[in-house]
């Protein structure tokens, strides 16, 4: 964001010209959106205002975004539960086995088999899902392996 005006869409503005040996540093660099780059950027007397309002602004964003210990944790937590490789290639397989027998059931139309294969919404087994759909926030996942029981997103239990 813009460190004047907090506009998105930022370009990078040499506080002190290249073509005054401004050098190509972060110190000598802040974030400015068009319309304040255009207005101040070759404005000498607004140089000092530019490196204090970009001071100031990498300061609110460095409390903005701090780490917060707890919100580690919880991703710590969130990454012991992480789906491996090993996880995706046993679903994968899980799935193209369902679909080969339903595939190779006789006595059943295209059409009806067609059915079948769509209908594995249900749990195929365990932490291994297709097409689930939270019914308080409507988020919908395809696949969703390592499945904790709930919502990834409202934390509403399935």
């Amino acid at each position: 964001m813009c460190c004047l005006c907090r506009a998105l869409g930022v370009e990078v503005h040499h506080i002190i010209p290249q073509e005054e040996k401004g050098r190509d540093t972060e110190d000598n660099a802040a974030p400015l959106c068009p319309s304040c780059h255009e207005a101040y950027g070759m404005n000498p007397t607004k140089r000092k205002f530019i490196r204090e309002a970009r001071d100031l602004w990498y300061e609110i964003c460095l409390k903005r975004y701090a780490p917060d210990a707890d919100r580690l944790d919880e991703l710590g937590e969130l990454l012991r539960h992480a789906v491996t490789k090993s996880d995706l290639d046993k679903a994968v397989e899980k799935m193209v086995g369902l679909v080969r027998e339903v595939a190779d059931r006789p006595g059943a139309t295209v059409r009806q088999k067609a059915t079948e294969i769509s209908s594995y919404g249900a749990m195929i087994g365990p932490g291994v899902g297709a097409n689930r759909l939270c019914k308080v926030c409507g988020t919908s996942i395809g696949l969703y392996i390592g499945d904790q029981g709930h919502c990834p997103n409202c934390g509403t239990a399935w």
